[in-house]
């Protein structure tokens, strides 16, 4: 497959930042995917690789090349700013997100159900609920670069250097530069999901929906979502491991084109 093309849309923040991989098998239905906080569009490369049909992405507001919101993310906010993608491929599209992606999906859905014709959700999060308290809080707070020992050397090793027998090197590469790349804004897109209330918004979602729930934390949540999805097809895949989207692309994009087809 050639190299995604990329190009800008005006969406409520400003521009949009847009990826397109057109692939050998233009027939399948178009994919638009959604990615999870804090990455940009090219998060979805090895899927779209192994899809091989067309897929749309795009860079979150405030990541990556895309202009941020005005005010604090939320998934109301995140929905607003990505809709231009909706329009881009010309035809009904499937959405295909990711953690915290899969959250802006079923809210998407519900917002413009006659341009969406299904779901792809991988590993949602769930985190409502007066037990998810302190985890909320944490998610959203700034890395504070200044105040770790050379941070950036420990995240490449973590997320380069120790994943080559897994992710290929300029790959990994490309996810590290994304995590990193929003600076001390990294986490102010988690205020989005943990702020979220799943459930109302997972038993309005009237389209068909693929769930995958892969080896992670975020488990219980997605099975949970699967509960309360009112079309929902389970699918449960202990061997899709961590970073699921690299390790479990060829499963996940096999699936999804199974399903969507």
């Amino acid at each position: 497959m050639a190299a995604p093309r990329r190009r800008y849309l005006d969406n409520t923040a400003g521009q949009l930042h847009v990826w397109q991989w057109q692939g050998s098998e233009s027939a399948l239905p178009a994919i638009v995917c959604l990615p999870p906080v804090p990455y940009g569009g090219r998060f979805f490369d090895s899927f779209a690789q192994a899809y091989d049909g067309p897929v749309w992405s795009a860079d979150l507001p405030g990541y990556g090349l895309s202009d941020a919101l005005v005010d604090p993310p939320t998934v109301g906010g995140y929905t607003d700013a990505m809709t231009p993608l909706l329009n881009a491929p010309g035809q009904p599209v499937w959405l295909a997100g990711f953690h915290s992606g899969a959250l802006v999906a079923m809210e998407m859905a519900n917002h413009y159900p006659e341009q969406v014709a299904g779901l792809v959700l991988v590993d949602v999060p769930v985190f409502s609920g007066p037990e998810m308290a302190d985890l909320r809080e944490s998610l959203t707070k700034p890395p504070a670069y200044l105040e770790q020992e050379d941070p950036l050397n420990g995240l490449f090793k973590a997320m380069v250097a120790d994943r080559l027998d897994r992710v290929a090197y300029p790959r990994a590469l490309d996810l590290f530069f994304d995590f990193v790349g929003a600076g001390e804004a990294r986490n102010a897109g988690y205020h989005a999901a943990a702020n979220f209330e799943a459930e109302p918004a997972a038993t309005k979602v009237a389209q068909p929906a693929l769930v995958i729930a892969t080896h992670s934390s975020l488990r219980d949540g997605t099975l949970q979502v699967a509960e309360w999805l009112p079309q929902a097809t389970l699918v449960e895949r202990d061997d899709i491991t961590m970073p699921a989207f690299e390790l479990g692309a060829e499963s996940i994009a096999s699936l999804a084109r199974d399903f969507v087809s």
